[in-house]
């Protein structure tokens, strides 16, 4: 629950207290919250004559909302659903989860979380790199905090090592580290300058550095433990600091822990320091619509028809219930691709694009999160504060919150699986109330206390599928560097179709950074500069499309 204190001090950040708020609870709607005093035209101003329809009121469609009104342009925003921010979806109390399956039938949820509590289903982070979502967010005065992605207090099991008992993430990092030391210390230390090159002043510095590396004893070189893994016993004043008893190399080994996303954080998009909006995710993009002129976004406004033509594009929607048309100078669809190619009528376009929005590949992806009736990862007995604990099991990991710490109602909410491709597959067809069975079997396995179902109800339990979800149909663009295909498809799509640039697809889908907000921000960015941009835009090659396996797991297809 968001405290006086912190709402207070970020209060001054905001437009008005009272707009925040409604916001972030998800009190009102969006589009019923007063807009930002001289961001923006009046709508239906349009200082350069011109028009552009924008399709879904995710991230990319809102950010080029902004941009083209800035420069003038008339705007509308056709959404197909009753919200903002596409897959930055924050779950609240009352809030609902509707997935359609392959047979037509209906599946829906509704948050029970008690008042104040909510979980991001969709996008989690915002890496501090990512400075063009940054530099949104400070815009428009979205109050950031961090967002912690590993402690080293958070949890590896697997049951292939251990009997199955979870270890925690700085056992497993520093016992690595030094049994690699030590064994390297012991190589380098026999090599001669024929074998590594180095001189005897290096291969002498080289030890020095391992020794330092994996704590190794300074004598021997060998690795017996270090604080850096942990205490043997809690210090007190008869009890001084003594390190735990080693990780063996054999275990280690057999765990496999580096094959389930243990030294993600290592990757560019997972270094230290990440954040988060303060009230959840889609935090951003409610103010951000709050901000837009009043009937600047159209909800539950699907569109079925395109036809791209010489003098504009001219789509075609159903709103309240009837069908409406308009033709527009320009159009950005940030509608995702399979939705695209399954539900609209394409016409006027180019035979390449077509085809590289039949065959463009997406991945799925499945969060299921919890409430719990008491912060026990706080506790004595764990001390997780944040982060992400990893499992070899259908769940992949829990996420724990990175907000509220030390709540008075010792109430939280945390994620209890998240895996996408082939794992996410099996968890989304199964129902809703097999993927909490599964989930809490896997959690189990970390955190006994999930067996409880007073601790960790199922009632107050949610899950999400995105591959189900109507006008989602998927996660990401699931693009390889290893298929030749996927770059012809991709350098395809990036580019617009049309004379003077009529109409361009968006979204992180068409992005360096498959799966990410800040590349769903990028692609907006890239749209405008090639209808608005002063001096034309030359067409370049494609050298090697994203990896979205990697970038979006921070493990290679490959």
């Amino acid at each position: 629950m968001t405290s006086r204190r912190r709402f207070l001090g970020m209060a001054g950040a905001a437009a008005t207290t009272a707009t925040l708020l409604e916001i972030m609870t998800g009190a009102v709607r969006a589009d019923a919250a007063p807009a930002a005093d001289g961001l923006f035209r009046p709508a239906g101003k349009k200082a350069n004559g011109k028009t552009v329809a924008i399709l879904g009121a995710g991230p990319a469609g809102l950010t080029a909302a902004m941009r083209f009104l800035e420069a003038g342009y008339g705007v509308t925003v056709l959404e197909a659903t009753g919200r903002v921010g596409g897959r930055t979806l924050t779950a609240r109390p009352g809030d609902t989860i509707t997935e359609v399956w392959d047979d037509g039938s209906v599946h829906t949820q509704t948050c029970a979380f008690s008042e104040g509590l909510y979980l991001n289903l969709g996008a989690g982070r915002i890496p501090y790199h990512h400075q063009r979502l940054i530099k949104l967010c400070r815009k428009l005065k979205v109050p950031l905090e961090p967002y912690i992605h590993t402690t080293t207090a958070n949890l590896y099991q697997s049951g292939k090592a251990w009997h199955g008992d979870p270890k925690h993430n700085r056992r497993i990092a520093n016992d690595t580290r030094g049994h690699i030391a030590q064994y390297l210390a012991r190589v380098v230390g026999k090599a001669s300058q024929s074998d590594d090159g180095l001189t005897p002043q290096q291969r002498e510095r080289f030890i020095k550095l391992l020794i330092e590396f994996g704590a190794l004893d300074k004598a021997d070189r060998s690795y017996s433990g270090s604080t850096r893994s942990g205490l043997a016993k809690p210090i007190s004043v008869m009890q001084m600091e003594e390190p735990a008893d080693p990780l063996a190399l054999s275990d280690l080994l057999a765990a496999e822990f580096w094959d389930h996303g243990f030294y993600q954080d290592c990757n560019w998009h997972w270094h230290t320091t990440s954040f988060q909006p303060v009230g959840g995710m889609d935090t951003t993009w409610r103010m951000l619509a709050a901000a837009l002129p009043k009937g600047t976004i159209t909800y539950d406004a699907p569109v079925h028809g395109i036809e791209l033509a010489d003098d504009g594009v001219r789509v075609t929607w159903t709103e309240e219930g009837e069908e409406r048309s308009d033709r527009f100078d320009h159009c950005l669809s940030n509608i995702p691709l399979p939705v695209l190619r399954n539900g609209v009528a394409l016409s006027g376009f180019s035979a390449d694009f077509l085809t590289a929005v039949q065959k463009a590949p997406f991945a799925p992806a499945c969060k299921v999160g919890w409430q719990a009736n008491r912060r026990f990862w706080e506790s004595d007995k764990y001390e997780i504060y944040g982060g992400i604990s990893r499992i070899d099991h259908e769940i992949e990991q829990i996420w724990y919150p990175s907000n509220d710490y030390f709540s008075p109602d010792d109430k939280g909410t945390l994620t209890g699986a998240y895996c996408s491709y082939g794992r996410a597959t099996t968890m989304g067809d199964r129902p809703h109330e097999e993927r909490l069975r599964v989930a809490r079997e896997g959690a189990t396995k970390l955190h006994a206390e999930f067996a409880s179902n007073a601790v960790v109800p199922d009632a107050l339990g949610m899950s999400i599928a995105w591959h189900k979800m109507p006008y989602m149909r998927a996660a990401w663009a699931d693009w390889q560097p290893g298929k030749p295909e996927h770059k012809g498809w991709y350098s395809t799509l990036i580019y617009p179709q049309g004379g003077n640039n009529r109409f361009l697809v968006i979204g992180d889908q068409v992005s360096a950074l498959p799966g990410w907000q800040e590349g769903a921000v990028m692609s907006a960015e890239w749209a405008y500069e090639w209808i608005a941009s002063a001096k034309p835009l030359a067409r370049r090659p494609v050298q090697r499309v994203p990896d979205a396996r990697e970038l979006t797991t921070g493990q290679s297809a490959d």
